[in-house]
């Protein structure tokens, strides 16, 4: 599998550097050619490796490794893990982006591998490589190779199921912590860690458990909210006081327009947007939502309760995250394909499926890259 994914990444690389010279966005993409190398050669590799990835998300991440955490400007969305572990690179004086990459790319070479090591523990080697594939072709995982946070994210959420199978809860629980400081789908990790503590009736002992995965994200949003912010207001209606407590007041610095709503509501909203005026970004993640969505149900049998539990809160947070008028669903595939544990309930339930999706997908990741590359759709 490792072949595989070190393959993934030498082609999407090589396919976004290709395509940089079409939209530059970025000063060493303006400044400096594609071809030939030029010095000093480390700006260049620079600028063909790092650079065309430098988009959305990346940036803000680029900016909290430079600058830290700044009250009012829309950083404090975005949780800790993912910078923190770059910055002591960018101390060393590598440059923010590419610490990131560094980060990011080993983070989601290792989610994959963890992912196959979970799946071969209870079923043969062939099928666990397959079920890998498919999770890591997933036309959204590109995103694995990425300056994003999802590469630790998985890891660490990965490893929370991994634990919790050997029946190490404080382990699992940590984890879940550590899953939370890098995304906030991580508190979702606490419904299969209640579900599986919950059947081995361990009394008073799930405790650490409990502690070890509320601990880390309680203490990143109280530094946030008395270290950066300061104490927002409570009063209003349930997205003022969530985005209050959990994400931040700010937000709307990233995304000017977003709200949680009903998942049926913000899935009306998006279609009759798309029907009003179609566009690219909207047309993909509808796409690939129902895509995924289908993947879920095919592989609902072959899931347990824990990851049953978690896959649904994610999958109904994701088509609830309402993100405005314009592009009402941004990164509406990419919330969803955190939801790891359908590629194992696929192994288990619908093996002959690993014969045919992870070659459905390919095509939809390399595809993928342009749209994103371009800044034609945001992931």
């Amino acid at each position: 599998m490792i072949a595989l994914g070190l393959l993934v990444l030498i082609l999407t690389r090589i396919e976004a550097a290709w395509l940089s010279p079409l939209r530059p966005l970025t000063a060493l993409e303006r400044e400096v050619p594609l071809w030939p190398p030029t010095v000093p050669l480390l700006t260049w590799l620079e600028r063909v490796l790092i650079a065309p990835w430098a988009r959305w998300d990346a940036l803000w991440y680029a900016r909290i490794v430079a600058h830290g955490y700044q009250a009012g400007d829309g950083t404090t969305q975005f949780y800790p893990l993912y910078p923190l572990l770059a910055m002591p690179l960018a101390r060393l004086g590598v440059p923010p982006l590419t610490a990131l990459t560094v980060v990011g790319l080993a983070a989601g070479l290792g989610a994959v591998l963890r992912f196959e090591r979970l799946a071969r523990e209870e079923m043969d080697p062939i099928r666990a490589r397959r079920a890998a594939a498919a999770f890591m072709l997933f036309p959204t995982a590109f995103i694995l190779f990425a300056p994003y946070a999802e590469g630790v994210f998985l890891m660490a959420a990965i490893g929370c199921f991994h634990a919790l199978r050997r029946q190490r809860g404080t382990l699992a629980g940590g984890l879940a912590g550590l899953a939370a400081l890098a995304r906030p789908q991580g508190l979702f990790l606490l419904l299969p860690l209640a579900w599986a503590l919950g059947r081995e009736r361990r009394g008073l002992r799930w405790i650490p458990a409990l502690a070890a995965a509320l601990l880390p994200p309680l203490g990143w949003h109280a530094y946030r909210i008395v270290a950066v912010e300061g104490l927002p207001p409570l009063g209003g209606d349930f997205n003022a006081f969530l985005y209050a407590l959990l994400f931040s007041p700010h937000a709307h610095q990233v995304v000017p327009v977003q709200a949680f709503r009903w998942p049926w509501e913000a899935l009306a909203l998006a279609l009759r947007r798309f029907g009003e005026a179609p566009d690219v970004d909207l047309g993909i993640n509808l796409i690939l939502a129902a895509g995924f969505l289908t993947l879920t149900a095919l592989a609902w049998k072959g899931m347990d309760g824990g990851e049953r539990l978690y896959t649904l809160a994610v999958v109904v947070s994701a088509l609830s995250y309402h993100t405005g008028p314009v592009h009402p669903y941004m990164g509406l595939p990419r919330h969803m394909g955190v939801a790891f544990p359908v590629f194992l309930g696929l192994a288990r339930a619908r093996p002959r499926l690993l014969h045919v999706v992870p070659m459905a997908e390919a095509p939809g990741l390399f595809f993928l890259v342009i749209p994103y590359v371009l800044e034609a759709w945001v992931p």
